[in-house]
């Protein structure tokens, strides 16, 4: 079936069809994505959803009649576009030790603030190792991995999610402590 039949069957009301694309394209996409960007098997997967629900209106609302690419690299194109803006919306804030964030403003040099970005993560990074384990490794499970408190438990072997979020808490005092004594060293 050409790529402009199955747009008019979609169109058409053939859901079987669509759900045909949905899983031919699935799990190269999340790869992609993830490899590309960057990102969560959740977050590629929520992406690849986006992408199908704005293919499929598209193609209802009469915006996509005919195919002039593939509609892989349609649906590539649209979660393309989707990560740009989050990681756009994500780079606009950023995050403290602490915790809180900030709002990045727009008028700040890209470069000077890419350059002091990845001088604190480097501060940080070798914060984190002079911290050692445990605590290195549930502040990694938690803020570069994002795994749940939940999840934290099982993997360290805590008693439950709130002693794991206790010693989440006394990790994060200790490494503010090496990072402020870093600091004042450096300056």
């Amino acid at each position: 079936m050409s790529e402009n039949s199955v747009i008019e069957s979609i169109k058409s009301g053939d859901e079987a069809e669509l759900g045909k694309i949905y899983q031919k394209y699935r799990m190269e996409f999340i790869s992609w994505v993830v490899k590309n960007y960057s990102c969560t098997i959740d977050e590629a997967k929520d992406v690849y959803q986006l992408a199908i629900v704005i293919f499929y209106e598209n193609i209802i609302s009469g915006r996509l009649v005919e195919m002039t690419s593939s509609i892989k690299s349609y649906l590539f194109a649209i979660g393309k576009n989707k990560m740009l803006e989050q990681k756009k919306l994500a780079n606009k804030y950023t995050y403290n030790l602490d915790g809180t964030m900030n709002m990045i403003h727009e008028e700040e040099d890209s470069k000077e603030m890419a350059e002091k970005e990845e001088k604190t993560f480097k501060m940080v990074e070798n914060c984190l190792n002079l911290l050692g384990d445990p605590c290195k490794k549930l502040l990694e499970l938690y803020y570069y991995q994002r795994k749940s408190m939940p999840e934290i438990t099982e993997i360290l072997g805590y008693k439950n999610a709130d002693t794991a979020k206790n010693q989440k808490y006394k990790c994060m005092k200790r490494l503010k402590k090496i990072f402020e004594k870093k600091t004042l060293n450096v300056v």
